[in-house]
């Protein structure tokens, strides 16, 4: 995920001018605990009194109210009458939308079931239904896009990162910590997820919000799938056995302890659950989790994978027999000669189906006629970088020969020296549109403007592996071979056959991606390699930078998160694990088995080591023995391995990043130094040659 550095304050400067202060969509206050920050939304627009009564109160000649419906009580407007007993529940919040066991932060338990509408045509029977208004706004005021990016979906992300807020904080010293996964599937774990129907417990960890440390009332407690959620599921959590920071039991909201209890209230959107949660507290007790000891357990359904994939399905399904050909054109426009180490550095541009608006440059949009299922139609030119080593050249027989993804906000530009360290091997880059070198303002632009326009990013990712795809077939073809740098004394320097991918840092992270979708790409080595973005930046000194920007936007590092939470649904649609099953075997079209290498760096300061090992669960890979350390759900082998595999490699780079959601000081350099071993490299060899196989002497390590 390397990030290269631009001028990036003065793109903030040129997309921020006229911002003014807006209101912070938190419902923080005092709490007790301290000086609330930021408000509610609601608050703005509502205004309470004191004397406001419960409806079915009457009020005497001399001011005084008599009779009040709740015990012979009157509630005040933020009170609920819960068996016959007034109880402050933040009412006007619930009122207005605020989810019923929210106490500090509106939307928190998240997600939740409690966000969705009923719709009888969806896949799961709902639709995610987030009203703009309660979602964090930023200082120039603009609402985040529910219309167009979460509120079309049949469920919410397989990628969520889970959470919920206590307004005492909570002692995270009993919470399933991140070095022991194993630990949230045992009997007496105080938090269970779990799938409702088929009662399977999910693999997590769990922790404090470290960026809120000094906001226990609003500090989230983040649950974290150590594997992606199935699709189309409904899932529980159960909270139990935890303590405040004082040491005390974690007090259930009143209103989740009447539904746990069957309390009778007066509050009609608690009463409308009553229904569901019976299943919910029905599939924790099967699981082990006694109703009567919950502190709080709420509901919420994944998206469908057809969702997600539509689109995609339909373009690879048209443009295949389009770019199976192999040539759409292309063109040669410089040829250098730098040395060291690389012997010919090619330009030029190439001709790719569009499938967005426009020309396809940043910003556009999938081409969906009449708002359907996006098509493609003409084309349009994508750069490419070819760059043949030295040694090949030196040897002049044909070498492998792979397509190159680049790294964080970079460029094709990367290949050449990337090609210096990949060994025996011919290898042709292009940008990965949508998070390229030229996709950098339209990135900050939708971060400072509070997502506007967000799809434009994950949909020009979707682009960027037609291209991928394009490009592989046009190395594969006869044309490109005709290049003469690409021959020697003896023809064609490209061994004929099939073309590989590699990708670094964000090419390993959407190298899954490319491979997925692609008819033509079936072995993938994806160093540095992970997934889930909203797992990943808040660990990654990478996105420092760009989180500095959005501070200009959006100055609330809490509000931040949870936004970058929500848009996890817009990037899923170019997410790896969104096509694992086309990995795995469920191809989007027939084609031979695939498989995929990931080269984990430990200690890794951009793409944190969690992410690596949570897309290593999801793709079921094995380990190639021996490790640096076990990983749970990851089975070690000391035989080859022709499917998906996982190396780690040891630089010896320190400090190591630190455990909890902060990112590291800087980058301590293992992240662009995973494969400059020999072992290492000759085991990113073997992996192209047919086999996983970790050729270090025992752990790839310094030792």
């Amino acid at each position: 995920m390397t990030l290269h550095h631009l001028p990036w304050a003065a793109l903030a400067a040129s997309l921020l001018v006229g911002c003014t202060n807006g209101v912070h969509m938190d419902m923080s206050t005092e709490s007790g605990t301290g000086t609330g920050t930021t408000t509610d939304a609601s608050e703005t627009d509502t205004t309470t009194t004191d004397d406001t009564t419960s409806p079915g109160s009457s009020t005497t000649d001399d001011g005084t109210t008599a009779g009040g419906p709740c015990g012979g009580q009157t509630c005040g407007a933020e009170e609920a009458c819960i068996d016959e007993v007034c109880v402050d529940v933040h009412r006007s919040q619930v009122e207005e939308g605020c989810h019923p066991f929210a106490t500090d932060v509106c939307m928190y338990p998240w997600p939740s079931n409690v966000y969705t509408r009923a719709d009888a045509e969806s896949p799961t029977g709902l639709y995610v239904d987030y009203k703009a208004e309660l979602l964090p706004i930023n200082e120039t005021g603009d609402l985040f896009p529910v219309d167009e990016i979460t509120n079309v979906l049949d469920g919410f992300s397989p990628n969520s990162q889970i959470r919920f807020v206590a307004p005492e904080g909570v002692d995270s010293s009993d919470l399933p910590p991140i070095d022991d996964i194993a630990a949230s599937l045992e009997a007496d774990s105080p938090i269970v997820l779990i799938d409702v129907d088929s009662g399977e417990r999910w693999p997590f960890f769990a922790e404090v919000d470290a960026l809120a440390a000094d906001e226990p009332w609003r500090q989230a407690v983040f649950i974290r799938p150590m594997r992606r959620l199935d699709w189309g599921r409904r899932y529980a959590v159960g909270v139990r056995d935890l303590l405040d920071r004082d040491g005390a039991p974690l007090a259930p909201p009143p209103l989740f302890a009447a539904l746990r209890d069957e309390q009778t209230t007066d509050v009609p959107e608690l009463e409308a659950l009553r229904g569901s949660y019976e299943e919910v507290f029905d599939a924790l007790e099967k699981a082990g989790v006694d109703r009567g000891e919950l502190q709080l357990a709420w509901d919420f359904t994944t998206i469908t994978q057809e969702t997600l994939q539509v689109d995609m399905r339909a373009i690879m399904t048209s443009i295949t027999p389009m770019i199976e050909g192999g040539d759409l054109g292309f063109t040669v426009k410089s040829v250098d000669q730098p040395g060291n180490g690389v012997y010919y550095v090619i330009r030029g541009t190439y001709k790719v189906p569009n499938c967005m608006t426009g020309d396809a440059s940043p910003g556009e949009r999938l081409n969906r006629p009449d708002g359907g299922v996006a098509q493609c139609q003409g084309l349009v030119d994508a750069p490419f970088v070819a760059a043949v080593p030295e040694e090949v050249y030196g040897v002049g027989a044909p070498a492998p020969a792979a397509v190159y993804g680049h790294g964080l906000l970079g460029s094709a530009g990367e290949t050449a020296s990337v090609a210096k360290k990949a060994g025996a091997m011919i290898l042709v880059g292009t940008d990965f549109w949508g998070m390229s070198e030229e996709d950098i303002i339209n990135v900050i632009d939708v971060f400072t403007h509070n997502f506007e326009n967000g799809m434009s990013v994950p949909e020009r990712l979707l682009q960027s592996a037609v291209n991928f795809s394009t490009l592989a077939y046009l190395v594969a073809g006869p044309e490109f071979a005709q290049i003469p740098e690409l021959n020697g004394p003896n023809g064609s320097l490209i061994q004929p056959g099939e073309v590989f991918y590699l990708g670094g840092s964000q090419g390993g992270i959407m190298g899954g991606t490319v491979v997925g979708t692609s008819p033509n790409l079936h072995h993938g080595a994806l160093v540095v390699g992970a997934a889930n973005y909203s797992l990943m930046v808040w660990r990654s000194a990478a996105f420092a930078e760009v989180n500095e920007i959005w501070k200009t936007a959006q100055p609330d590092q809490v509000l931040r998160e949870q936004l970058f939470a929500i848009y996890q649904s817009a990037f899923d649609f170019s997410d790896p694990l969104t096509y694992a099953e086309q990995v795995m075997g469920d191809p989007l079209q027939p084609g031979p088995a695939k498989a995929l290498l990931f080269i984990e760096s430990i200690g890794d300061s951009q793409v944190p080591n969690i992410a690596t090992e949570m897309a290593a669960r999801t793709y079921e890979m094995q380990m190639l023995d021996a490790p640096v350390y076990p990983v749970y759900g990851v089975p070690g082998t000391t035989e080859p391995v022709a499917g998906h595999a996982l190396l780690q490699v040891d630089t010896g780079n320190l400090p190591l990043p630190p455990k909890e959601n902060l990112p590291p000081d800087g980058d301590n350099g293992a992240h662009g130094s995973a494969v400059d071993g020999a072992a290492a490299r000759a085991s990113l060899q073997a992996f192209f040659a047919g086999a996983a196989q970790n050729l270090c002497d025992g752990p790839c390590d310094p030792d």
